[in-house]
């Protein structure tokens, strides 16, 4: 090995030991902030506190190593993608040190114990949050693309505590059993560690880039459209976006009160389109149409307001178009509906970023 070599992979080797070092003090810090939390410990939130300063010294200093690698060897393919890497991953580990921040503010300003609930759920949630930084930040140093499905895993447990902590906040703050301060102190840990599960599953993104080059996957929606019977406006929306974003998520359609059949207006137009309906497809409910997996990213409501008929998820966003505003009315006939309805399918995927290419 020349010299230079050895130089390279000796600079190496000390950026991955920062790092290494770095993340075993922002994962300590996460844990005794949580256990600060649970054991109402303002003495461990303050000794807590005071370590984060160190780690934000140690982000700098690993911060200036990797841009003087960039300077002293002028990287390129798996050197360069892994200095790359390993900066946006020090951004991440200083915000999760942030986060470790707050949570020991929550826990030095209690006024009294968390109800059991809350402790249990925020327990919970910090060993999954934990675990899932901790597993995707050893894939990192140990150049693992393997534990990326791991660490994700775990990750996606962690938001699956979520909406069921919040509705225990609920019913704790109902009771009146807790002082508002310490529940809205509490609402902001589980938001916290939420946050740390994504910065974990942004370090698995990291570690397949440095690896094997491959960039994170562009988001997938999953989308719903509803009016009064799902005769012909929502299939309409769902076939627009459909068309012009076949690659772009999963799609679908639905009625508050479903016709029978689909309008012979609608069919019609598919026919002159070159649109097959798939075999059996039929007007729906808004119950089926919620009753099929994962929860929607986005519902649109045509001329109905679908909040005002189930109870929306946490992670789901409703909106509601007036087609009316837009010159729709019963006589439209399916073709000037479908164009109106496709401008404003090209407006929301804009406004999700969504390129048309995707």
């Amino acid at each position: 090995m020349s010299f230079y070599d050895k130089r390279l992979e000796a600079d190496l080797l000390e950026i991955r030991a920062r790092l290494r070092l770095v993340s075993e003090q922002v994962e300590d810090n996460l844990r005794h902030g949580v256990r600060a939390v649970l054991e109402s410990d303002p003495r461990l939130a303050n000794d807590t506190l005071i370590k984060d300063r160190a780690v934000n010294q140690d982000i700098r200093d690993l911060d200036h190593l990797c841009h003087l690698f960039v300077a002293r060897h002028l990287p390129s393919g798996s050197h360069l993608r892994f200095i790359s890497a390993a900066l946006r991953l020090a951004v991440a580990l200083e915000r999760v040190g942030d986060y470790s921040v707050a949570i020991c503010r929550v826990a030095r300003h209690m006024e009294s114990p968390l109800p059991d609930t809350v402790r249990h759920n925020i327990g919970m949630m910090g060993e999954h949050a934990g675990k899932a930084l901790g597993t995707a930040l050893q894939g990192f140093l140990d150049g693992d693309p393997d534990s990326a499905r791991v660490s994700r895993g775990i990750a996606t447990q962690t938001a699956a505590v979520y909406p069921y902590a919040f509705e225990v906040l609920i019913s704790a703050a109902e009771s009146e059993s807790c002082p508002a301060r310490d529940l809205f102190g509490a609402l902001l840990v589980f938001r916290l560690l939420q946050r740390t599960a994504e910065q974990a599953e942004n370090t698995c993104d990291m570690t397949l880039f440095a690896v094997k080059g491959k960039r994170k996957k562009a988001k997938r929606f999953r989308i719903l459209f509803l009016d009064a019977d799902h005769a012909m406006g929502s299939k309409l929306a769902e076939l627009a976006l459909a068309e012009s974003y076949p690659y772009a998520g999963r799609f679908g359609s639905a009625g508050l009160a479903p016709a029978d059949a689909f309008d012979s207006k609608l069919l019609g137009f598919c026919r002159r389109r070159g649109i097959v309906l798939p075999e059996g497809d039929a007007p729906r409910s808004l119950d089926e149409a919620l009753d099929v997996g994962p929860h929607y990213h986005v519902i649109v409501g045509l001329g109905v307001d679908p909040s005002r008929h189930f109870e929306v998820p946490y992670r789901t966003a409703v909106l509601q178009w007036d087609l009316e505003e837009d010159g729709v009315t019963a006589e439209t006939k399916a073709a000037a509906l479908y164009r109106i309805l496709n401008v404003r399918v090209r407006g929301l995927m804009t406004t999700l970023g969504v390129r048309d290419d995707e």
